[in-house]
């Protein structure tokens, strides 16, 4: 008996894989359906047309020396991931354009332990951007008034605090950076093709 049962498994094991594999296919097969694209992956040339991007220096209103600029770098740093669209610094080069202004930082929320001591500070962070088609001067995505919190520790030392407050920043920055990111593919891939060649 036993004999038959360890043949019997020793038929079966090479199929032991086939319900991960359906499964697998499965998903692959519905994610294919409802239409999900991957932002990151490249479409069929014919599909297509490379834009060129320019990235302003934005604005900056707050009292964070050096902020814009550590913000060109960030979102300049997310566009060089792309296959689709290059970064551009003639402005006579470009096929789209991206300014903005870094308009208001607030500290509103203070947390405390148990001694009254506080411990956590959240930033609020408010920019304006927009994103134009260069060579008509039509804007395709504008933000008026985009608003970010970002929590930072406090620390007993004065300068171990304005550390974290300006990863902080940074961290905010890098959000920002992937959302036009993500939202200037999203708005190139849905662009007619022949639109995008002029």
């Amino acid at each position: 008996m036993n004999t038959v049962s360890t043949r019997i498994d020793c038929i079966l094991k090479p199929f032991h894989f086939l319900p991960h594999f359906f499964l697998l296919f499965f998903v692959t097969v519905a994610l294919y359906s409802c239409g999900y694209t991957n932002p990151y992956a490249q479409k069929n040339v014919q599909e297509t047309y490379a834009q060129t991007l320019l990235i302003t220096t934005w604005q900056n209103r707050t009292n964070e020396l050096g902020l814009e600029s550590a913000y060109f770098r960030l979102f300049n740093s997310w566009f060089k991931r792309s296959d689709r669209i290059t970064v551009v610094f003639e402005e006579d080069q470009a096929d789209l354009k991206l300014t903005g202004e870094i308009f208001s930082i607030d500290l509103p929320g203070l947390f405390y332990n148990s001694f009254d001591k506080a411990l956590e500070i959240k930033i609020k962070l408010t920019v304006r951007f927009t994103l134009y088609d260069n060579r008509s001067n039509v804007i395709l995505w504008q933000e008026k008034h985009y608003t970010i919190y970002e929590p930072f520790l406090l620390d007993p030392s004065g300068e171990q605090t304005q550390h974290n407050k300006k990863k902080a920043l940074l961290r905010i920055g890098d959000e920002i950076g992937e959302l036009i990111y993500l939202r200037t593919h999203e708005i190139i891939n849905n662009m007619p093709y022949d639109n995008q060649k002029q």
